[in-house]
């Protein structure tokens, strides 16, 4: 792969994934950005923007015909469409048959191609395949493909955002309750949407750095119990704790996706980071971490803690 990455088109531009990216996007000057909408979705971009409208079928043909004269695809779409009916793999096809340089697929979480998180939770072995595939994929092509594999842990700032989030981690600054699975102690990192976003452009604008990588980012690494004693300092109350054990609801919730619920995707996302099971979410100890390389701002859990307590002082 050679010459920079500036045409850019994304996908799920306007959910919690996507919406973070599309702002650094669009921020960057040196990018020319493009969006790719459902024909019938209602959602609202920045005027000037380039949309192209496809069916919600998103076959193979829309996908090319959208992709071509596009430097970069960056998949924002949420779990379950993209896992769904090989979209994942038909947007890797349509880039490779559009001559797209750099494909970001929807990771956006743990290690993909961890085996201890794939035995947890269905969608992570999904992604793993699709991220296998385009690794298959990008070889095959002789580096006219190339790729960057994001992975960020879990958004604290959207987790504890209840209008985002329904209160992913079971932690409610509200009402000042709290859900501690197990020990409350299993450690996971944590990166801000913002400073995600942020990773996905420095990667495009770095190239040849992030190439064919995964890029692993971590703000810090916390536990669920070391986030209800930040609220509570910063607070000066006690939250109303309850104790749960994991097991039997991972059990439950894996029965309810195999008989084909796929809100139950939701749950078990959430307990792999806070439930006593190591899925490798622990990334300073385990991995490179890649927040110094791209120059992202330093966060802490207290900064963060403090924004979502301003922000449930400012929700009625």
């Amino acid at each position: 792969m050679s010459g920079a990455l500036k045409n850019i088109i994304i996908a799920g531009a306007n959910g919690s994934v996507g919406a973070p990216i599309l702002s650094v996007l669009l921020a960057e000057p040196s990018f020319t950005v493009t969006i790719l909408s459902r024909a019938s979705s209602s959602a609202k971009f920045p005027s000037g923007i380039p949309v192209k409208q496809i069916s919600d079928a998103y076959t193979f043909d829309e996908l090319k015909e959208a992709f071509a004269d596009q430097d970069a695809v960056v998949v924002a779409l949420s779990t379950t469409p993209v896992t769904k009916d090989d979209l994942a793999f038909r947007i890797i096809d349509a880039a490779v048959a559009a001559g797209v340089k750099r494909l970001i697929p929807s990771e956006f979480g743990t290690n993909n191609l961890d085996p201890r998180a794939r035995s947890l939770v269905p969608v992570y072995d999904l992604k793993g395949k699709m991220l296998e595939y385009l690794i298959k994929r990008a070889e095959e092509s002789k580096g006219a493909l190339t790729w960057t594999s994001i992975s960020c842990g879990s958004w604290l700032d959207w987790g504890l955002n209840p209008a985002k989030s329904g209160n992913f981690l079971n932690i409610d600054v509200k009402t000042r309750k709290a859900t501690l699975w197990d020990s409350g102690l299993s450690r996971f990192a944590v990166t801000t949407s913002a400073n995600t976003g942020l990773a996905v452009a420095k990667a495009l604008l770095n190239p040849e750095l992030t190439a064919n990588k995964q890029v692993f980012l971590s703000d810090f690494v916390t536990t669920s119990r070391e986030i209800v004693d930040s609220l509570e300092k910063q607070l000066g109350e006690k939250f109303s704790i309850e104790k749960k054990e994991s097991a039997p609801v991972i059990e439950e919730l894996r029965g309810k996706y195999e008989g084909g619920d796929f809100n139950a995707t939701y749950g078990l996302l959430a307990l792999s980071f806070v439930a006593d099971m190591d899925v490798g979410y622990d990334f300073e100890k385990e991995q490179e971490v890649w927040n110094g390389k791209l120059g992202l701002p330093r966060r802490t859990l207290d900064e963060v803690v403090r924004e979502a307590i301003e922000l449930a002082k400012s929700t009625p």
